[in-house]
Protein backbone atom coordinates (compact mmCIF):
# COMPACT_ATOMS: atom_id res chain seq x y z
CA UNK A 1 0.00 0.00 0.00
CA UNK A 2 2.84 2.49 0.93
CA UNK A 3 4.08 2.43 -2.72
CA UNK A 4 0.80 2.92 -4.42
CA UNK A 5 0.51 5.61 -2.14
CA UNK A 6 4.14 6.85 -2.86
CA UNK A 7 3.06 6.86 -6.55
CA UNK A 8 -0.09 8.56 -5.86
CA UNK A 9 1.52 11.12 -3.80
CA UNK A 10 3.94 12.01 -6.77
CA UNK A 11 1.49 12.01 -9.40
CA UNK A 12 -0.54 14.77 -7.90
CA UNK A 13 2.99 16.65 -7.69
CA UNK A 14 2.81 16.55 -11.52
CA UNK A 15 -0.74 17.94 -12.23
CA UNK A 16 -0.74 20.62 -8.74
CA UNK A 17 -0.97 23.89 -9.69
CA UNK A 18 -0.33 25.04 -6.19
CA UNK A 19 1.91 23.97 -2.65
CA UNK A 20 -1.31 24.63 -0.67
CA UNK A 21 -2.77 22.41 -2.64
CA UNK A 22 -0.69 19.43 -2.06
CA UNK A 23 -0.50 20.12 1.62
CA UNK A 24 -4.14 20.54 2.43
CA UNK A 25 -4.46 17.10 0.79
CA UNK A 26 -1.68 15.18 2.27
CA UNK A 27 -2.94 16.74 5.80
CA UNK A 28 -6.06 14.69 4.95
CA UNK A 29 -4.83 12.01 3.28
CA UNK A 30 -1.16 10.99 4.80
CA UNK A 31 -2.16 11.59 8.14
CA UNK A 32 1.14 11.46 10.08
CA UNK A 33 3.03 10.98 6.88
CA UNK A 34 2.10 13.66 5.29
CA UNK A 35 5.29 15.96 4.90
CA UNK A 36 7.38 12.98 3.70
CA UNK A 37 4.83 12.55 1.17
CA UNK A 38 4.59 15.82 0.63
CA UNK A 39 8.64 16.02 0.12
CA UNK A 40 8.35 13.06 -2.48
CA UNK A 41 5.81 14.91 -4.44
CA UNK A 42 7.87 18.23 -4.60
CA UNK A 43 10.59 16.59 -6.37
CA UNK A 44 7.84 16.16 -9.11
CA UNK A 45 6.19 19.50 -8.74
CA UNK A 46 9.63 21.27 -9.10
CA UNK A 47 10.10 20.24 -12.74
CA UNK A 48 9.89 21.20 -16.11
CA UNK A 49 6.37 20.93 -17.60
CA UNK A 50 7.91 18.14 -19.99
CA UNK A 51 9.37 16.55 -17.60
CA UNK A 52 6.01 16.44 -15.21
CA UNK A 53 4.18 14.94 -18.18
CA UNK A 54 6.74 11.48 -18.45
CA UNK A 55 6.52 11.34 -14.56
CA UNK A 56 3.02 11.11 -14.98
CA UNK A 57 2.49 8.84 -17.62
CA UNK A 58 4.67 6.53 -16.14
CA UNK A 59 2.85 6.90 -12.91
CA UNK A 60 -0.57 6.24 -14.47
CA UNK A 61 0.73 3.50 -16.73
CA UNK A 62 1.64 1.49 -13.20
CA UNK A 63 -1.25 2.55 -11.20
CA UNK A 64 -3.83 2.07 -13.58
CA UNK A 65 -4.28 -1.68 -12.89
CA UNK A 66 -3.45 -1.16 -9.35
CA UNK A 67 -6.56 1.21 -8.35
CA UNK A 68 -8.49 -1.64 -6.50
CA UNK A 69 -5.15 -1.99 -4.02
CA UNK A 70 -5.15 1.75 -3.39
CA UNK A 71 -9.01 2.76 -3.40
CA UNK A 72 -10.73 -0.49 -1.92
CA UNK A 73 -9.39 -0.62 1.69
CA UNK A 74 -10.15 3.13 1.50
CA UNK A 75 -13.89 3.37 0.18
CA UNK A 76 -15.03 0.51 2.85
CA UNK A 77 -13.70 2.23 5.65
CA UNK A 78 -15.21 6.05 4.64
CA UNK A 79 -18.46 4.65 3.32
CA UNK A 80 -18.61 7.26 -0.03
CA UNK A 81 -21.49 7.38 -1.94
CA UNK A 82 -20.14 6.95 -5.61
CA UNK A 83 -22.70 8.28 -7.27
CA UNK A 84 -21.07 11.83 -7.08
CA UNK A 85 -17.78 10.87 -8.30
CA UNK A 86 -19.35 8.70 -11.55
CA UNK A 87 -21.66 11.90 -12.33
CA UNK A 88 -18.23 13.74 -12.57
CA UNK A 89 -16.18 11.83 -14.28
CA UNK A 90 -19.16 11.03 -16.97
CA UNK A 91 -21.53 14.14 -17.15
CA UNK A 92 -19.51 16.73 -15.73
CA UNK A 93 -15.93 16.28 -16.87
CA UNK A 94 -12.17 17.16 -14.60
CA UNK A 95 -11.22 20.53 -13.27
CA UNK A 96 -14.41 22.24 -12.19
CA UNK A 97 -14.07 24.56 -8.96
CA UNK A 98 -15.22 23.37 -6.08
CA UNK A 99 -17.98 25.51 -5.84
CA UNK A 100 -19.63 25.06 -9.24
CA UNK A 101 -19.08 21.27 -9.04
CA UNK A 102 -20.96 21.01 -5.83
CA UNK A 103 -23.96 23.15 -7.30
CA UNK A 104 -23.73 20.82 -10.15
CA UNK A 105 -24.72 17.99 -8.66
CA UNK A 106 -27.39 19.46 -6.47
CA UNK A 107 -29.56 19.78 -9.33
CA UNK A 108 -28.95 15.70 -9.78
CA UNK A 109 -29.98 15.21 -5.92
CA UNK A 110 -26.24 14.44 -4.68
CA UNK A 111 -24.39 15.81 -2.54
CA UNK A 112 -20.46 15.58 -2.33
CA UNK A 113 -17.79 16.03 0.36
CA UNK A 114 -14.62 17.04 -1.16
CA UNK A 115 -12.77 16.12 1.79
CA UNK A 116 -13.48 11.81 2.07
CA UNK A 117 -13.08 12.23 -1.96
CA UNK A 118 -9.68 14.03 -0.84
CA UNK A 119 -9.40 11.14 1.69
CA UNK A 120 -10.14 8.27 -0.54
CA UNK A 121 -7.81 9.32 -3.65
CA UNK A 122 -10.78 10.25 -5.87
CA UNK A 123 -10.61 13.59 -6.11
CA UNK A 124 -7.40 15.93 -5.93
CA UNK A 125 -6.93 19.29 -5.11
CA UNK A 126 -4.90 20.96 -8.17
CA UNK A 127 -5.24 24.66 -6.69
CA UNK A 128 -7.00 25.76 -3.34
CA UNK A 129 -10.49 26.02 -5.65
CA UNK A 130 -9.97 23.13 -7.95
CA UNK A 131 -10.09 19.24 -8.00
CA UNK A 132 -9.83 16.72 -10.46
CA UNK A 133 -10.17 12.82 -10.91
CA UNK A 134 -6.94 11.14 -11.24
CA UNK A 135 -6.65 9.59 -14.71
CA UNK A 136 -5.47 6.66 -13.89
CA UNK A 137 -9.02 5.77 -11.97
CA UNK A 138 -10.51 5.63 -15.71
CA UNK A 139 -10.64 1.89 -15.81
CA UNK A 140 -11.57 1.65 -12.55
CA UNK A 141 -14.45 4.37 -12.97
CA UNK A 142 -15.65 2.93 -16.23
CA UNK A 143 -16.48 -0.58 -14.97
CA UNK A 144 -18.90 1.21 -12.38
CA UNK A 145 -22.37 2.31 -14.27
CA UNK A 146 -23.24 5.73 -13.96
CA UNK A 147 -26.97 7.44 -12.35
CA UNK A 148 -29.52 7.02 -15.40
CA UNK A 149 -29.81 10.46 -17.52
CA UNK A 150 -32.99 12.72 -17.11
CA UNK A 151 -35.75 11.36 -19.96
CA UNK A 152 -35.37 14.04 -22.21
CA UNK A 153 -39.17 13.59 -24.02
CA UNK A 154 -40.60 14.06 -20.54
CA UNK A 155 -39.07 16.72 -20.38
CA UNK A 156 -40.63 18.40 -23.07
CA UNK A 157 -44.08 16.97 -23.23
CA UNK A 158 -44.36 17.68 -19.49
CA UNK A 159 -44.05 20.99 -20.37
CA UNK A 160 -45.19 21.96 -23.67
CA UNK A 161 -47.99 24.00 -23.06
CA UNK A 162 -45.86 26.14 -20.70
CA UNK A 163 -44.55 28.55 -23.18
CA UNK A 164 -41.83 30.34 -21.22
CA UNK A 165 -40.59 27.38 -19.87
CA UNK A 166 -40.27 25.97 -23.32
CA UNK A 167 -38.61 29.52 -24.92
CA UNK A 168 -36.29 29.59 -22.26
CA UNK A 169 -35.33 25.63 -22.82
CA UNK A 170 -34.63 26.13 -26.45
CA UNK A 171 -32.73 29.19 -25.41
CA UNK A 172 -30.17 27.52 -22.78
CA UNK A 173 -29.83 23.87 -24.92
CA UNK A 174 -29.40 25.79 -28.26
CA UNK A 175 -26.98 28.45 -26.82
CA UNK A 176 -28.98 30.73 -28.26
CA UNK A 177 -28.93 35.18 -27.65
CA UNK A 178 -32.34 36.41 -28.06
CA UNK A 179 -33.39 39.92 -27.72
CA UNK A 180 -34.53 40.51 -24.32
CA UNK A 181 -37.45 43.02 -25.39
CA UNK A 182 -38.76 40.42 -27.88
CA UNK A 183 -39.22 37.66 -25.04
CA UNK A 184 -40.62 40.18 -22.59
CA UNK A 185 -43.08 41.64 -24.54
CA UNK A 186 -44.26 37.89 -26.42
CA UNK A 187 -44.04 35.93 -23.16
CA UNK A 188 -44.66 37.88 -20.30
CA UNK A 189 -41.03 38.03 -18.59
CA UNK A 190 -37.01 37.44 -19.86
CA UNK A 191 -35.02 34.59 -19.77
CA UNK A 192 -32.68 35.26 -17.12
CA UNK A 193 -36.11 35.81 -14.69
CA UNK A 194 -37.40 33.09 -15.28
CA UNK A 195 -34.36 31.14 -14.74
CA UNK A 196 -34.43 32.69 -11.51
CA UNK A 197 -37.80 31.97 -10.50
CA UNK A 198 -36.30 28.20 -10.36
CA UNK A 199 -39.02 27.42 -13.09
CA UNK A 200 -36.94 24.88 -14.55
CA UNK A 201 -35.65 23.64 -11.81
CA UNK A 202 -34.01 20.64 -12.13
CA UNK A 203 -33.22 21.00 -15.73
CA UNK A 204 -31.30 24.55 -15.28
CA UNK A 205 -30.68 27.78 -13.12
CA UNK A 206 -28.97 30.75 -12.18
CA UNK A 207 -25.58 30.77 -11.17
CA UNK A 208 -24.05 33.98 -10.69
CA UNK A 209 -24.46 35.31 -14.18
CA UNK A 210 -23.72 31.69 -15.65
CA UNK A 211 -26.71 29.03 -16.78
CA UNK A 212 -25.87 25.56 -15.64
CA UNK A 213 -27.42 23.34 -17.05
CA UNK A 214 -28.20 19.59 -15.18
CA UNK A 215 -25.31 17.03 -15.75
CA UNK A 216 -27.96 14.27 -15.90
CA UNK A 217 -29.41 16.18 -19.09
CA UNK A 218 -28.17 14.60 -22.39
CA UNK A 219 -28.54 17.91 -24.33
CA UNK A 220 -27.90 16.32 -27.77
CA UNK A 221 -31.13 14.10 -27.00
CA UNK A 222 -32.96 17.23 -25.78
CA UNK A 223 -32.25 19.27 -28.62
CA UNK A 224 -33.68 16.70 -30.76
CA UNK A 225 -36.99 15.92 -28.47
CA UNK A 226 -37.16 19.86 -29.05
CA UNK A 227 -37.30 19.57 -32.42
CA UNK A 228 -39.55 16.73 -32.73
CA UNK A 229 -42.30 18.45 -30.27
CA UNK A 230 -41.87 21.55 -32.57
CA UNK A 231 -42.36 19.70 -35.64
CA UNK A 232 -45.27 18.29 -34.33
CA UNK A 233 -46.67 20.91 -33.07
CA UNK A 234 -46.34 23.01 -36.09
CA UNK A 235 -48.14 20.37 -38.07
CA UNK A 236 -51.05 21.17 -36.13
CA UNK A 237 -50.77 24.55 -36.62
CA UNK A 238 -51.07 23.63 -40.64
CA UNK A 239 -53.81 21.87 -40.23
CA UNK A 240 -56.23 24.06 -37.91
CA UNK A 241 -55.28 26.91 -40.23
CA UNK A 242 -56.19 25.01 -43.12
CA UNK A 243 -52.95 25.97 -45.03
CA UNK A 244 -52.45 24.38 -48.72
CA UNK A 245 -48.91 24.74 -49.86
CA UNK A 246 -45.33 22.88 -49.31
CA UNK A 247 -44.19 22.31 -45.46
CA UNK A 248 -40.88 21.91 -44.20
CA UNK A 249 -39.32 22.18 -40.86
CA UNK A 250 -36.23 24.42 -40.65
CA UNK A 251 -33.76 23.07 -38.54
CA UNK A 252 -32.10 26.61 -37.81
CA UNK A 253 -34.59 28.28 -36.58
CA UNK A 254 -36.27 25.48 -35.36
CA UNK A 255 -39.73 26.31 -36.48
CA UNK A 256 -42.19 24.78 -38.99
CA UNK A 257 -42.11 26.62 -42.71
CA UNK A 258 -45.03 26.35 -45.19
CA UNK A 259 -44.52 27.83 -48.19
CA UNK A 260 -47.34 28.66 -50.57
CA UNK A 261 -49.50 31.48 -52.78
CA UNK A 262 -52.49 33.55 -51.51
CA UNK A 263 -56.11 33.32 -53.27
CA UNK A 264 -54.34 36.39 -54.93
CA UNK A 265 -51.50 34.60 -56.43
CA UNK A 266 -49.03 36.18 -54.47
CA UNK A 267 -46.21 34.11 -52.95
CA UNK A 268 -45.98 33.88 -48.97
CA UNK A 269 -44.16 32.16 -46.41
CA UNK A 270 -45.64 31.53 -43.35
CA UNK A 271 -43.57 30.51 -39.99
CA UNK A 272 -45.48 28.14 -38.04
CA UNK A 273 -43.67 28.50 -34.35
CA UNK A 274 -45.72 26.68 -31.47
CA UNK A 275 -42.95 28.86 -29.45
CA UNK A 276 -39.68 30.74 -30.38
CA UNK A 277 -36.89 32.77 -29.04
CA UNK A 278 -36.08 34.24 -32.55
CA UNK A 279 -37.54 36.74 -34.48
CA UNK A 280 -34.88 38.85 -35.99
CA UNK A 281 -33.67 35.68 -37.79
CA UNK A 282 -36.82 34.49 -39.04
CA UNK A 283 -38.14 37.96 -40.21
CA UNK A 284 -34.81 38.35 -42.31
CA UNK A 285 -34.88 34.98 -43.11
CA UNK A 286 -36.19 35.63 -46.81
CA UNK A 287 -35.69 39.74 -46.49
CA UNK A 288 -38.18 41.78 -48.99
CA UNK A 289 -41.00 38.17 -49.05
CA UNK A 290 -44.35 38.63 -47.44
CA UNK A 291 -43.96 36.23 -44.30
CA UNK A 292 -46.14 35.34 -41.92
CA UNK A 293 -44.89 34.05 -38.06
CA UNK A 294 -47.82 32.12 -36.42
CA UNK A 295 -46.75 31.68 -32.41
CA UNK A 296 -48.46 29.19 -30.77
CA UNK A 297 -48.96 31.97 -27.37
CA UNK A 298 -51.56 34.42 -25.97
CA UNK A 299 -52.01 37.87 -27.02
CA UNK A 300 -50.22 40.68 -25.36
CA UNK A 301 -50.80 44.09 -25.78
CA UNK A 302 -46.79 44.56 -25.06
CA UNK A 303 -46.15 42.22 -27.98
CA UNK A 304 -47.93 45.96 -30.16
CA UNK A 305 -45.21 48.48 -28.29
CA UNK A 306 -42.31 46.03 -28.41
CA UNK A 307 -43.36 46.01 -32.53
CA UNK A 308 -44.16 49.78 -32.60
CA UNK A 309 -40.40 50.90 -31.10
CA UNK A 310 -38.86 47.98 -33.59
CA UNK A 311 -40.75 49.28 -36.75
CA UNK A 312 -38.30 52.23 -37.77
CA UNK A 313 -35.30 50.00 -37.14
CA UNK A 314 -36.40 47.51 -38.85
CA UNK A 315 -37.82 48.54 -42.04
CA UNK A 316 -38.40 44.33 -43.54
CA UNK A 317 -41.53 44.23 -40.85
CA UNK A 318 -43.44 46.22 -43.14
CA UNK A 319 -43.66 42.60 -44.74
CA UNK A 320 -44.19 40.53 -41.83
CA UNK A 321 -47.79 39.83 -39.93
CA UNK A 322 -47.23 38.51 -37.07
CA UNK A 323 -50.14 35.75 -35.38
CA UNK A 324 -50.71 34.30 -32.15
CA UNK A 325 -52.54 31.40 -32.27
CA UNK A 326 -54.51 31.34 -28.92
CA UNK A 327 -56.62 27.86 -29.43
CA UNK A 328 -57.92 27.03 -26.02
CA UNK A 329 -59.92 30.54 -26.31
CA UNK A 330 -60.01 29.71 -30.41
CA UNK A 331 -58.75 33.36 -30.72
CA UNK A 332 -56.65 35.05 -33.50
CA UNK A 333 -54.84 38.40 -33.12
CA UNK A 334 -53.15 39.36 -36.38
CA UNK A 335 -50.27 42.27 -35.37
CA UNK A 336 -49.49 44.10 -38.79
CA UNK A 337 -47.90 47.67 -39.94
CA UNK A 338 -51.10 50.16 -40.58
CA UNK A 339 -49.14 50.98 -43.95
CA UNK A 340 -48.91 47.51 -44.54
CA UNK A 341 -52.80 46.60 -45.00
CA UNK A 342 -52.98 46.39 -48.76
CA UNK A 343 -49.92 44.36 -48.52
CA UNK A 344 -51.83 41.77 -46.16
CA UNK A 345 -54.97 42.10 -47.33
CA UNK A 346 -54.97 38.44 -48.87
CA UNK A 347 -53.19 36.95 -45.90
CA UNK A 348 -55.92 38.21 -43.66
CA UNK A 349 -58.31 36.26 -46.29
CA UNK A 350 -56.52 33.13 -45.12
CA UNK A 351 -57.16 33.67 -41.42
CA UNK A 352 -60.89 34.83 -41.33
CA UNK A 353 -61.44 31.25 -43.51
CA UNK A 354 -60.40 29.29 -40.16
CA UNK A 355 -62.27 28.82 -37.22
CA UNK A 356 -60.98 31.32 -35.24
CA UNK A 357 -62.66 34.59 -34.31
CA UNK A 358 -59.51 37.40 -36.31
CA UNK A 359 -59.18 40.56 -34.43
CA UNK A 360 -56.75 42.70 -36.34
CA UNK A 361 -53.83 45.14 -34.41
CA UNK A 362 -52.65 47.43 -36.20
CA UNK A 363 -48.73 49.56 -35.13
Amino acid sequence: MEDLELLEARYQGSVARSMDALIMDFNLRYGERADYMLNEALKVYSLDLDSKVKVRRSIVNELVYRVDDLVSPRLNSLGIDLAPILITWYYIGNGERMGRLRELLSMTGHRINIDDGVKAGLLMRIDKSTVVIPEYLANYLSRLNPPQQLDSSSIVFNNIDNSIFMVTLETIIRGLRPIDGFIRAFYGEGIRDALASGLLEPVARLYGNDVLINPLVDQRSLRIALARAKDTRARVIKHSLSMYGRYMFDRGLYCGVNYMFTYSSRSLVAYLCPWTPLYRSIANKYHGVRSMIVLGVRFRENMVEFLSQEKYKRPELSKVMFVTLDQASGLIHAIYQRESMGLMDDVLDILYETIYKVNEITY
